[in-house]
């Protein structure tokens, strides 16, 4: 599934498979909306925000250099949470416009 919209300003938003072959149009810098990850503590897996929305988990995202973002959803099946994921912040769902800025490509 592959769903984009390229703004004025020539920046890139939306969900897309590995077919979109990205390199061939140039230089390009992308940023990850959210991140499916498993939990061993909990034994499922869980969809969280890629960019964290108080300014701490902000900070604290830069020095570890990994996602503090919220956790939006939990899942024991990945393919639940992938498409959960995908809904979420898909073109027009309620994720949508909080990963205005996170998930663009230049």
């Amino acid at each position: 599934m592959t769903k984009i919209r390229i703004a004025s300003d020539g920046t890139v938003q939306g969900l897309w498979t590995d077919d979109v072959v990205w390199q061939a149009i140039g230089q390009v810098a992308v940023r990850r909306a959210s991140h499916v990850e498993f939990s061993t503590r909990r034994q499922m897996w869980y969809v969280r925000a890629g960019r964290a929305r108080n300014a701490f988990r902000r900070w604290l995202q830069a020095v570890l250099r990994r996602p503090c973002g919220e956790i939006v959803y939990w899942s024991v099946s990945r393919a639940d949470a992938l498409a959960w994921e995908a809904q979420y912040f898909g073109v027009g769902g309620p994720g949508w416009a909080d990963c205005s800025q996170e998930l663009c490509v230049k």
